[in-house]
């Protein structure tokens, strides 16, 4: 099963449905053999990690290499006329899964305990769910890749922060075939420590006045989303003016 993607200022970004990008998933945990296998990486980049990459060879490469590329922004989603897929929903949808399959999933990042204290609320939430939480300062990369193959884990989630997770998880792909996926901020609302967005400011568009109200620290980061509209204008515009497939013709 192929999965469809559309760009954005030449990244990658999945069109399918969430349904249609779980059951991908699910083909690739239900594979018996791992001799071949390789890691499946989720990515979720926002317009902020969008900007970045247009001036990031390497995370811009990363991007457009993941197996799926979630429309997580409100202005991703739009742009490209389809539904978003909130990274932290997406993430409860695995969890979900790997309790219902018996999957053993991994968490790694966030600060004071935070990905342990997630995983706590999620064992709450879904009955029998399995695995295991760090944060990555307390291990060395040897033994979290020993970590991964020896517990027996499918899913690992990385929460720290873009673009680290991201080239973290490059970093260890190749060694580990699991699910990985960046998750950003959700140990954080997973966790307790942020509030998420009541559903009507979430659909229309302003989940990101909702973090910045509760975190004033980022209001450096939110100019992005300024930059990230003004490049995809400018996209657009440069599309619309040039000249058909064989050029000009006199």
């Amino acid at each position: 099963m192929s999965l469809n993607a559309g760009k954005i200022l030449e990244i990658n970004i999945t069109l399918d449905s969430k349904e249609t990008i779980l059951e991908n998933i699910k083909k690739y945990l239900n594979e018996s053999s791992k001799i071949t296998r390789k890691s499946f990486v989720i990515v979720t980049p926002n317009s902020e990690q969008i900007v970045l990459a247009c001036n990031n060879p390497l995370l811009k490469k990363i991007l457009n290499q993941a197996d799926v590329s979630l429309p997580d922004g409100f202005p991703i989603a739009r742009t490209l006329h389809i539904s978003r897929i909130p990274g932290v929903e997406f993430m409860e949808d695995l969890v979900e899964l790997a309790s219902k399959q018996s999957y053993r999933i991994g968490l790694i990042g966030g600060q004071d305990g935070l990905a342990v204290k997630a995983f706590e609320c999620l064992q709450k939430k879904y009955h029998g769910l399995q695995g295991w939480a760090i944060k990555p300062e307390s291990y060395t990369f040897p033994r979290i890749v020993k970590k991964i193959k020896e517990s027996g884990v499918k899913i690992v989630f990385v929460g720290l922060g873009a673009p680290k997770q991201e080239f973290f998880i490059e970093k260890i792909l190749k060694q580990c075939p699991v699910v990985f996926m960046s998750v950003g901020g959700s140990f954080d609302i997973i966790a307790g420590k942020i509030q998420r967005a009541p559903f009507l400011i979430r659909s229309i568009g302003f989940e990101w006045a909702w973090r910045l109200f509760q975190e004033p620290w980022r209001w450096r980061r939110q100019l992005a989303l300024l930059t990230f509209v003004g490049l995809v204008i400018k996209e657009k515009l440069a599309s619309q003016g040039s000249p058909p497939a064989g050029g000009l013709r006199s």
